[in-house]
């Protein structure tokens, strides 16, 4: 089973997230803001993680970067409401796999993880 970390200070998105994930058979690890998501990401091993662009006590790029410090490998998916060209280009650099656009579809989010974790 594939642990899967999100981190999304949105509750609507984080739940959902983690509901569609675990039908899927995924175990997952809803954290609230980029604190405890750091932290966690320092003390637990995940298979993918989910990352949103503005947290309450954090940005997203640079807790993406935290993150791939400790967990070179870990492939972390940045979300966001204000998509655009420079902050997906800006994910990339900061080594997400990839960004999304909120609101997104679940297959979406489905068929990035099982690409990614199918590599």
């Amino acid at each position: 089973m594939s642990k899967v970390l999100i981190i999304d200070d949105e509750p609507s998105v984080g739940d959902a997230l983690r509901l569609v994930l675990e039908a899927r058979g995924y175990e997952v690890v809803l954290i609230n803001n980029g604190r405890d998501g750091l932290e966690v990401s320092r003390k637990e091993r995940f298979d993918f993680a989910i990352v949103d662009l503005f947290l309450t006590d954090a940005y997203g790029l640079d807790l993406i970067k935290k993150i791939r410090e400790r967990q070179p490998h870990l492939p972390i998916l940045l979300v966001t409401g204000h998509g655009s060209p420079e902050v997906f280009s800006a994910a990339r650099r900061a080594g997400a796999v990839g960004a999304l656009s909120k609101p997104f579809q679940p297959a979406e989010i489905l068929a990035l993880i099982a690409k990614t974790l199918d590599q």
